[in-house]
């Protein structure tokens, strides 16, 4: 668990949304249908929603409080899917803790199947394609993390998606019950001690996910070389100077050697630092019209000396040019 004693930052107060849902026998089920869709999306983030003919119907009850997304949904059975085109379109990346009660859940990602029954939990990832099913009536608990606060907690963390969790496990056990005591009490948290909380829940979801630290694939050493480099690219991405050898130097070891820690995750030092300068400017775009900063403003100020270089590789990202983001 991290050792920082940072105090957390304020918080507002929690915010509760509910959305019920239910098709009546008279109407246009594609109508209708379309319409869940909308709720399901509202309460994640853009996907495919497709029901059968025997669907009836569903809730969704939406607590935002700090950084996090509690969700309590109910369904009867249907099929999410996450496209690339979709995440590509977004500034802020989310992973999602999916927590079945009543039924299990099927979840596809990176070539994995998890079958994901009551009482255990996978992580999923918005950022990247995935597809949730569920079979049977399903009741399933979630929360909706931004990318970044797991990563600077485990910068290999993308390497964790769609593998079961069991409650079986002690550290995921002890995950699930703060979990579920979390989500009884969420709404009520005095806001002063709110970020305190979160911060607890998400530190034992790492612990969760990596399990055992002997069989973990990363050394506790190299683990924290490459926590210690991504924090280093988080405080000065946005340096136009930036570059690998200075991470490096920055951690205490060689290039080679720091280039070799991200490498086992299929990641480069500069791949890092370009994405990070990327999330920044999508971040920036979507806020245009607030900000009123130009393109080549925005490239400057996320790390970008090149602006013509930038909005090249922000339409091999995105699909698009920056002045279409929105």
């Amino acid at each position: 668990m991290r050792s920082d004693t940072t105090k957390p930052a304020p918080v507002a107060p929690a915010s509760r949304q509910t959305f019920n849902f239910e098709v009546p026998a008279s109407a246009l089920r594609g109508r209708k249908a379309h319409e869940w869709a909308d709720m399901v999306q509202s309460s994640y983030f853009p996907m495919d929603v497709k029901v059968g003919a025997d669907f009836r119907g569903g809730s969704i009850e939406n607590i935002d409080v700090g950084e996090l997304r509690v969700c309590t949904l109910h369904s009867d059975p249907m099929v999410t899917e996450r496209h690339q085109s979709y995440a590509r379109a977004e500034a802020e990346e989310f992973y999602v803790i999916e927590m079945p009660e009543l039924s299990p859940v099927l979840i596809q990602q990176r070539g994995r199947d998890a079958l994901v029954a009551p009482g255990n939990f996978t992580l999923v990832s918005g950022a990247e394609p995935y597809r949730f099913a569920n079979p049977e009536h399903l009741c399933l608990r979630t929360l909706r993390i931004p990318c970044r606060s797991l990563r600077s907690r485990l910068p290999s963390v993308d390497d964790r998606v769609a593998l079961v969790a069991s409650a079986a496990e002690p550290c995921a056990g002890l995950f699930l019950d703060f979990a579920a005591s979390y989500f009884r009490h969420v709404a009520v948290l005095p806001v002063e001690v709110s970020a305190r909380v979160e911060q607890q829940l998400l530190d034992l979801l790492i612990l969760a996910i990596t399990g055992d630290a002997s069989t973990s694939n990363e050394t506790s050493v190299r683990s924290g070389h490459r926590l210690r480099a991504t924090r280093i690219i988080e405080q000065r991405f946005s340096d136009p100077t930036l570059q690998p050898a200075d991470v490096a130097r920055a951690v205490g070891v060689s290039e080679r050697y720091l280039q070799k820690i991200f490498g086992d995750s299929g990641q480069t030092i500069t791949s890092v630092i370009r994405n990070r300068r990327l999330a920044e400017a999508k971040r920036l775009l979507a806020n245009r019209k607030q900000s009123r900063l130009g393109i080549t403003q925005i490239a400057l100020t996320v790390g970008f000396s090149d602006p013509a270089y930038f909005s090249r590789i922000f339409r091999q990202d995105c699909g698009h040019s920056p002045i279409d983001y929105q």
